[in-house]
This record gives structure tokens, sequence and C-alpha cells, in this order.
């Protein structure tokens, strides 16, 4: 019963041990928790970091790419200055062209009228023939002028047209110019936000740091007491190992000697079995001994019974001899009756010899015997008594041991309750502060991943308006037309679109 007992004690024992290994694994696995909310803190820190990197190298390339847009439109709102000039130029110089020829038609008009008023034949003729001349001359002018105007009008409309062009240009890059001044000043919030963001990330990324390292230093110290309490634990453990070795032990050596009671309990049940059959054997044989006693007095009585009779048979023969008187007379008995009675009285004095030694035998056998059962039965009681001080002595051990056991288990039921209830309050506690630390800055990272699509469809309108700009940048050929408007303006004057030509 003690051992069922210590048995269902130290089942009890190992599943508390068990249950402290299962928390102990359940604070360690909190502990890897902690460690890795730590490292994604860390590697969102690293990812915001990288982030805001990022975003500070594009917004240093959108300025770049801005600063190129504006040279740009300088450049093209420099070309339709000198577009602009160059129109009032040739406006000015046809003006100074008609001018020049309505003076030289004037003139010619002039000398017409003054060689009407002189009339002469020959001087008509000569006339005639300078009118002819000059109305050649005025023709083939006529047909330069028609070339040139038509020259001219197509080079003015080549001119319009590239200007309208220009224009449309010059207006889609204004759009464009504010559409790009627009999302460079929302670049420039958006940049402002990410430098405020970075530094509450900063800030956020110092505080996490110091949670961090509070963290780790309280994760150290919780290790270490950790560690203490495994190592308390395996020391306890080792105890209990021992100390149920040991009850365990007494257990054995309890069984042993209630055993060893039982088998010297059989041995005495027997010694006492033997001595009530040796009492038995040696009531027997004082029996036998009262009977051969009772036989040897019978053959003493036959014995003296027989001297009685030889007496009273020797007293006949006296008297006998007497009453005859006769002094020379003798008995006579015959040869056999005098052997019959020789042989009567040794036999019966070897019978009860016999019966007297045999019952001599007998009761120094039984002596001997009875006195060997006392022996046992005294060895027997000695180790009964023996057994019994070593069954006190182990009953003793148990219930000391049973007490240490006790003892050890409620000093290791009072760690466990403290230990757990400190890996429950670090873990609290930590679980507590990793939320606090991590509150904002999920929120903060999700906040640019939100935003990062944005800043990438305005970097790609960007990189796709710096590509339409470049494809509508109409330098080449507004100096292509500005070359051709110069090779034509050295041959004849040119007249603007509905613009009539003065003789």
């Amino acid at each position: 019963m003690d051992q069922e007992t210590a048995r269902v004690q130290y089942m009890a024992v190992m599943a508390e041990l068990d249950l402290a290994k299962k928390e102990l694994r359940k604070f360690r696995q909190e502990y890897d928790a902690s460690v890795e909310a730590k490292n994604t803190a860390i590697k969102q820190t690293a990812e915001a970091k990288n982030a805001t990197k990022t975003n500070m190298e594009r917004a240093n390339e959108l300025s770049k790419e801005i600063i190129t847009v504006q040279e740009l439109i300088q450049q093209v709102k420099m070309a339709s200055s000198q577009a602009r000039e160059e129109e009032a130029r040739v406006y000015s110089e046809k003006d100074v062209y008609k001018q020049s020829y309505k003076a030289k038609l004037e003139e010619s008009a002039n000398k017409l009228l003054a060689l009407k008023k002189d009339i002469n034949p020959e001087l008509t003729m000569k006339l005639e023939t300078d009118l002819a001349e000059i109305m050649s001359e005025i023709e083939v002018l006529r047909k330069e002028t028609d070339n040139a105007r038509a020259s001219d009008l197509g080079s003015v409309k080549t001119v319009t047209s590239g200007l309208d062009g220009a224009k449309e240009s010059l207006q889609k890059l204004a759009d464009e110019g504010n559409s790009l001044r627009s999302l460079v000043e929302t670049l420039k919030l958006e940049l402002d936000n990410v430098k405020k963001e970075h530094s509450e990330l900063k800030e956020k990324e110092a505080e996490t740091e110091s949670v961090a390292g509070n963290l780790h230093v309280k994760l150290r110290k919780a290790k270490s007491e950790l560690e203490a309490a495994l190592v308390e634990e395996a020391k306890v453990r080792g105890a209990s190992d021992e100390m149920v070795a040991t009850i365990h032990q007494v257990s054995l050596e309890t069984e042993n000697a209630k055993r060893e009671v039982e088998e010297m309990n059989q041995q005495a049940e027997q010694l006492k079995r033997e001595a009530e059959a040796t009492r038995i054997d040696l009531e027997a044989a004082e029996k036998k001994l009262l009977v051969a006693l009772e036989e040897a007095e019978e053959a003493k009585a036959a014995e003296a019974k027989a001297l009685d009779e030889i007496k009273m048979l020797s007293e006949k023969t006296d008297a006998a001899r007497a009453s005859t008187s006769d002094p020379g007379a003798q008995i006579t008995l015959s040869r056999d009756e005098f052997e019959s009675l020789s042989r009567k009285v040794e036999e019966s004095e070897k019978l009860s010899e016999m019966k007297i030694a045999a019952a001599t035998a007998q009761v120094e056998a039984v002596k001997a015997s009875e006195s060997e059962a006392l022996k046992k039965l005294d060895a027997t009681q000695k180790e009964i008594e023996d057994i019994k001080a070593a069954t006190k002595e182990a009953l003793k051990k148990a219930e000391m041991a049973e007490a240490a056991k006790k003892a050890v288990e409620g000093e290791l039921r009072r760690r466990h309750e403290q230990e757990q209830k400190k890996a429950a309050e670090a873990a609290a506690r930590i679980l507590a502060e990793t939320e606090k630390s991590f509150q904002s800055s999920p929120r903060i990272y999700q906040i640019q991943k939100q935003n990062l699509p944005e800043k990438v469809k305005d970097t790609r309108k960007l990189e796709k308006a710096k590509t339409s700009l470049r494809k509508k940048v109409l330098m080449p050929s507004l100096t292509g037309i500005f070359k051709k408007k110069n090779q034509v303006e050295g041959a004849s004057p040119s007249y603007l679109p509905g613009e009539k030509p003065v003789w």
C-alpha cells in the first residue's frame, strides 16, 4: 500500500514536472515570438529606411528631371521669341520691299506721264521700246513676284503651321509644365511628409531600439532566471529522482523485509509444527518409555516372581529335605526345567535391558530433537526480532522519505507557482511593451506602402511627359524653316496670305 502511494505521488510529481516543462516551453515560444516580432519591427524599420532612401533618390531624380524640363521650356520659349522676332523682321522687311516697289512704280508712272507729255515719235518708239522693255521687266518682276509670293506664301504657311504647332506644343508644354509644377508641389508635400515620417520613424526606431534593448535586457534576465529555474529544477529533479530511488530502494527493502518476515513466519510455523511433532513424538516416546518402564517393572516383577518361585522351590526343597531327615539328600531338577528357568531369567533380563536401552535412546533422541527444535525456535525468534527491527527501521526511513518527498513537492509547487507567475508577468509585460512599441510602426509602413503606387504613378506620368516633351521639341524643324526662309528672302518680296501686290 505504501509503495502504491509512493508510486502515485511519484507519478504526480512527474506530471507536475511535465507541466512545468510545458510552461517553460510555452514561455520559450513566447520569447521566440517576441524576438520574431522584434526582428519584424527591425525589418520594417529597415524597409522604411530603404523606402525613404528610395523616395529621396527618386525625388532628387525628379528634381533633376524638372530642372531639365524647365531648361527645355526656357529653350522653347527662347525659340518662340526668336520665331516671333524673325516673323516681325520678315514683316518689316516686307514693308520695306513694298515701299521700295511702290516708290519704283510711282517713279515709273511719273516717268510715263512725263514721257506722255513730251510725245515724240522717235521718243515714242523709243519709249514704246523702253515701255516694252519695262513691261517685260515688269512682267518678269511680276512673275518673279508671283513666284516669290507663292514661295513666300508656302514658307509663310510652313512657318505659320510650324508656329501654330510650336504654339500648341508650347501650350502643351505649358500645361505639362503646370502639371509638372503641381506634381513637383505634390512631390514636395510628399517629400515633406516622407521627411516627417522619416523623422517619426527615426524617433520610433530610437524608441523601438530602446524598447528592444529593455526587452533584450529583460529577456536576458528572464533567460538567466529560466536557466536558474532549469538548474534548480534539474537539482530538484535529481533530488526527487534520488529520493524516488531511495523510496524505491526502501520499498524494495520493505518488500524484502516483509518477504523475509513471511518466510520467517513460515519457518516459525514450520518449526512450530516440527516442535509440535517433536512434542507429540516426545509424548509418544514418554508413553513408550512408560510402557517400557512398566514392562521393565513387569519383567522385574516376573524376575522377582521367578526368584520367589526359585526361593519357594528352594524352601520347598529345604522343607522336603528336612522332612526326609536325610542329611545327604539333594533337590533334583531336571535339566530341561533348569535350562528353561535359566533361559527365562536371561530372556527377561535381556528384554528388560533392551527395552530400557531403546526407551533411553528414544528419550535421548527426543531430548536432542527437542533441544535442536528449541535452538531453531530461538534462532527463528531472534531473526524475527531482527526482521521486525529492520522493518521498523525501513518504515521509519519510508516515513522520513515520505516527509522529505512532501517537503520537496511543496517546495517544487511553490517554486513552480513562483516561476509560472514570473513567466506570466514577464510574458504579459513583454507582449504589452511589444504591442505598445509596434502600434504605430506598422501603420506608417502601411501608409508608405499605400503611397508608393501613387508615387510610382506620378513618376511614370513625369517620365511620360518628359518623353512627350522630348518628342515635341521643334527646334530642328524651326531652324530648318528659318534657314529656308532666309534663302527665299534674297530673291523677291513676299506677301502674306490675302495681301495684294501694289503696282
